[in-house]
């Protein structure tokens, strides 16, 4: 994948850093030992800071400080990104479900994604399709939670609910569009992390039947 932005990630590294501080000090430098004649000098440290930048850029050891940058900036994306899920995962692993069934396919959906979510920070990758069903496990809970109430407010107050909702036992789906979405954590596991060989995907399909 080509690098995007590549100057600006070189000024964003440490070797400019250490540059800009060297270049800034002078500044100060000059500034406070040759006040009355500082312009020139900052002049010239300006030039020389902007010609070395550029020459430094373009060699070698500039190229590899834009990888190093470039793959740290996606190191701590993949970071943020594993963080976030977890966190997700974290709020459905303290909703309080009243439905056995749902609360079974809950089960099931924190065992496979706490594996998945495990695996992502010894591998420090994730797959953009699984933290989806992780969010979409999230969204089931929260219609499930609020039609519960709602049912639960029809009940108090003597508000017939509508029959053919009550016949389709909406409940019954829900359970099993989270047990969906824990397979497919289970599948994308394996699948979408790094790119994994057939030995490896079966190495980890393997180590997670030991973890159940």
């Amino acid at each position: 994948m080509p690098v995007k932005n590549p100057f600006l990630l070189y000024l964003r590294s440490r070797l400019n850093s250490v540059l800009s501080i060297a270049a800034a000090s002078l500044v100060v430098l000059s500034v406070l030992l040759l006040r009355p004649y500082a312009l020139v000098p900052i002049a010239v440290i300006v030039l020389a800071y902007a010609a070395l930048t550029g020459a430094l850029f373009f060699s070698r050891r500039g190229a590899q400080e834009v990888v190093a940058e470039s793959d740290e900036g996606r190191r701590k994306e993949t970071a943020r990104k594993i963080d976030a899920a977890t966190m997700t995962r974290e709020r459905i692993a303290v909703l309080r479900i009243g439905d056995e069934r749902v609360a079974k396919a809950i089960e099931y959906f924190l065992q496979e994604s706490g594996s998945y979510l495990e695996k992502c920070r010894e591998l420090s990758s994730y797959s953009p399709f699984a933290n989806e069903r992780i969010e979409r496990v999230l969204e089931i809970c929260q219609v499930f939670l609020g039609e519960r109430d709602a049912a639960a407010t029809a009940r108090r107050y003597g508000v017939g609910a509508d029959p053919a909702v009550t016949a389709a036992d909406p409940v019954e789906q829900l359970a099993r569009d989270i047990t969906e979405c824990a397979r497919i954590i289970r599948e994308r596991t394996t699948e979408d992390l790094l790119g994994l060989s057939g030995e490896e995907r079966l190495a980890i399909m393997k180590e997670l039947e030991n973890n159940k």
